[in-house]
């Protein structure tokens, strides 16, 4: 009972007037959309069709188009061809989506033996059906893709580096990243040079373009998003969702979910989705404080 208390009352210290709300309580993961009996990462990608507003959701079983409304899945059975060969792709697939019909992807072909294990990056412009190479073919191995200032930036897991491309990926410029598999990075929407990336056990900032790097704070799991420059949002392996004023230096409690978060993407300064483990994908309106359904597999 003293436990409980004590929790109640360090909750109403943090983050301001309001106390952060409760983390929803777990629910049994589904199957459905993610397979569980491979090893982690189990969802690669969350965006937005910009012309649906349909969630682009990629995972370990495949490429899915959801309705905006949850209520259709539909999966996206691509193929990418280069030098006149070609295999099926989505299982193991980054995207992002550069406009209507448009992606930028990277990724592994489906079936091996045609194309090269790694696929730099890539491109699509019927929505995922087709891809061809940019640059980077056999080279590259992208795990995120974040397009802003006019610029494409990267991280590629073969060379363990920050790749940024001011020509729209045909070339880039190599940063070498912190020790360690970057999981997800977000850039400063007014400074094209300060980057934040998180490995599997710490958070880690760049205000040199990727030229040298700070720890910022131990953690497990942590994914980013970083909508407006006095507002970097957090959600950490344990469903924590914290926001920085001051691109990671301070944090504030905000709010919790129930389930381990995988993708954020913002769309506003105070409009996020988070895709679960299990590519359910939440929404809050109020800066992390609540979230809502919007889809469950």
């Amino acid at each position: 009972m003293r436990r409980a208390a004590l929790l109640l009352v360090l909750l109403a210290g943090c983050g301001g007037d309001a106390a952060p709300q409760a983390a929803a309580p777990a629910r049994e993961p589904s199957a459905r959309l993610v397979d569980f009996s491979k090893k982690p990462p189990y969802v690669n990608t969350l965006d937005l069709d910009p012309q649906t507003k349909d969630f682009l959701l990629t995972t370990n079983r495949g490429f899915w188009r959801i309705a905006a409304d949850g209520s259709k899945v539909e999966p996206i059975e691509g193929t990418v061809t280069d030098a006149g060969k070609s295999s099926p792709v989505g299982t193991f697939l980054e995207i992002r989506a550069d406009g209507p019909g448009r992606l930028l992807g990277s990724g592994h072909p489906d079936v091996s033996g045609e194309l090269p294990n790694y696929l730099g990056l890539l491109e699509s412009v019927d929505g995922g059906k087709t891809w061809t190479a940019i640059s980077r073919m056999a080279d590259a191995d992208l795990h995120k893709i974040v397009l802003r200032h006019g610029r494409l930036y990267a991280f590629d897991a073969i060379l363990s580096a920050m790749l940024i491309s001011e020509d729209g990926g045909k070339t880039f410029r190599e940063e070498f990243t912190p020790r360690g598999l970057v999981i997800d990075f977000e850039v400063d929407p007014a400074d094209p040079e300060r980057i934040v990336a998180s490995t599997e056990t710490e958070l880690f900032r760049t205000t040199d373009g990727g030229r040298s790097w700070r720890p910022l704070t131990p953690a497990k799991g942590i994914r980013l998003a970083w909508p407006a420059p006095d507002a970097l949002y957090r959600a950490d392996a344990d469903g924590s969702v914290k926001v920085s004023p001051d691109g990671g230096t301070r944090w504030k409690d905000v709010g919790a979910v129930g389930g381990e978060p995988y993708e954020l993407l913002a769309t506003g300064p105070q409009a996020l989705f988070m895709a679960l483990s299990d590519g359910s994908i939440l929404e809050t309106t109020d800066g992390g404080a609540t979230w809502r359904d919007r889809f469950r597999p």
